[in-house]
C-alpha cells in the first residue's frame, strides 16, 4: 500500500478514493440527521442549523485538527488547517452559484420565506473576528496564549459568537410557534439501538476518512522526488483539502434543491460556513506548539477577500428575482473562483 501512494499518481488515487467514501458517508449522515430532528421533536429547522452543519463540516474539522497535529513542521499543519476551512468556505459559497446554473427552473430565490440575510451577516461577523485575531496574532498582546487552551485569546471570541448566534437563532425558532408533525420514515422507526449505532458508525467513518485526507495531503507537499507534488501546504488545504471535504454540501445541496428545497440547501450552505470558522479555535487548542495564527501564511488573506466578494455575491444571488440576473451573478461567481486559483497557483 505504501509503494503504490508512493507516486503521484497512486497518491492521487488514494486521495480521490477516500474523498468519495467521506462523500457517500456524508450523504448518509445527513439523512440521519434529519431523521433525528423528527426522533427528538426539536425539529428539522434547529437540527439542520447544528446538526447537519456540523456534520457536513465533520471532515474540515478532523482534517484540520490531524493536519495540525501530525504535519512534520508547525507551520505545514498551520497552514493546511486554515487553508482547509477557508477554502471550504469559498467552495461551500460557489454551490449556491452551482445550482443557479445548474437547475435554473429550481433555482428560485423568490420562493422562499428569507434570503437568509441573518445568517449572511452571521458568516461576515465570525470571518471578520477571525480576521482580527489574524491580524493581530504577531503583536504582543494579540499573540498572548490563554493557560489550559494554549490558544489566541482573540480566538476565544469564535466559539462564544456561534453559541450566541444559536442562541439567537433557537428563539426565533421558537417565536414562529410553526408546528411541524414528526414524518414517518423508516429511520424514525428504527429502535434506538440500532439508529445511534448507524449514527456513531458513520461517523466514525467520516472521522477516519477526514484522517486519511490529511495524511495524503501532507504527502502531496513532499519534493517530487519523494512521491509528491511539492506544493505549498497553503495552496494544498485550500484547493485539495477543501475541496474534498465540501463534497457532502455539494451533493446534499444538489439533493435538496432537485427536491425544491433550496431554502434547505442555501441554510446547510451558509450554517456550514459559520460552523467552519470554529476549526480555528479547536486546531488552535489542539496545536500546543503556540498560537496556530503566528504560523500561517500571509497568502491566506487573499481568500478571506475572496471569501468576502463572494458572500456579497452569494447575498445578491439570494435576493434576486431575474433568471438572468442569476445567472449572470453566478457566472461572475465561478469566473472570480478560477481567477483566484490561477491567482493562488
Amino acid at each position: 500500500m505504501m509503494d503504490f501512494i508512493a507516486t503521484p499518481a497512486g497518491l492521487l488515487s488514494a486521495f480521490f478514493a477516500t474523498a468519495a467514501v467521506v462523500v457517500l458517508a456524508g450523504i448518509r449522515l445527513s439523512i440521519y440527521g434529519d431523521a433525528l430532528g423528527d426522533r427528538t421533536g426539536l425539529g428539522n429547522g434547529l437540527i439542520g442549523l447544528v446538526f447537519l452543519a456540523g456534520v457536513t463540516s465533520l471532515p474540515e474539522l478532523v482534517v484540520s485538527l490531524t493536519s495540525v497535529i501530525n504535519a512534520p513542521e508547525l507551520a505545514q499543519g498551520a497552514d493546511m488547517a486554515t487553508g482547509n476551512m477557508l477554502g471550504s468556505n469559498v467552495f461551500n459559497l460557489l454551490i449556491l452559484a452551482f445550482m443557479a446554473l445548474l437547475f435554473p427552473g429550481k433555482f428560485k430565490p423568490a420562493s422562499m420565506k428569507d434570503p437568509h440575510t441573518d445568517s449572511t451577516l452571521y458568516g461576515v461577523l465570525m470571518l471578520a473576528l477571525f480576521s482580527i485575531a489574524y491580524l493581530a496574532a504577531d503583536t504582543r498582546w494579540g499573540g498572548a496564549l490563554i493557560p489550559g487552551l494554549r490558544c489566541a485569546w482573540l480566538v476565544i471570541t469564535l466559539p462564544i459568537a456561534y453559541a450566541l448566534i444559536l442562541r439567537r437563532e433557537h428563539r426565533q425558532h421558537k417565536l414562529e410557534k410553526e408546528e411541524q408533525l414528526p414524518q414517518e420514515t423508516a429511520l424514525t422507526q428504527l429502535s434506538a439501538l440500532r439508529f445511534y449505532s448507524a449514527l456513531c458508525a458513520l461517523c466514525s467513518l467520516i472521522l477516519g476518512g477526514g484522517i486519511l485526507l490529511s495524511l495524503l495531503g501532507s504527502r502531496m507537499a513532499l519534493p517530487p522526488d519523494q512521491g509528491g507534488f511539492g506544493l505549498e501546504a497553503s495552496l494544498i488545504g485550500t484547493l485539495f483539502l477543501a475541496i474534498s471535504t465540501s463534497l457532502p454540501e455539494l451533493v446534499i445541496s444538489f439533493a435538496s434543491i432537485r427536491m425544491g428545497f433550496l431554502d434547505m440547501a442555501a441554510g446547510n450552505v451558509l450554517g456550514s460556513n459559520m460552523f467552519n470558522l470554529l476549526i480555528i479555535f479547536a486546531a488552535d487548542v489542539a496545536m500546543r506548539g503556540g498560537s496556530m495564527l503566528q504560523q500561517i501564511s500571509s497568502r491566506h488573506w487573499s481568500t478571506v477577500g475572496l471569501i468576502l466578494l463572494l458572500t456579497g455575491l452569494a447575498s445578491a444571488l439570494l435576493r434576486t428575482t431575474s433568471r438572468r440576473a442569476a445567472t449572470l451573478i453566478a457566472a461572475g461567481m465561478v469566473g472570480l473562483y478560477v481567477c483566484a486559483i490561477i491567482f493562488l497557483m
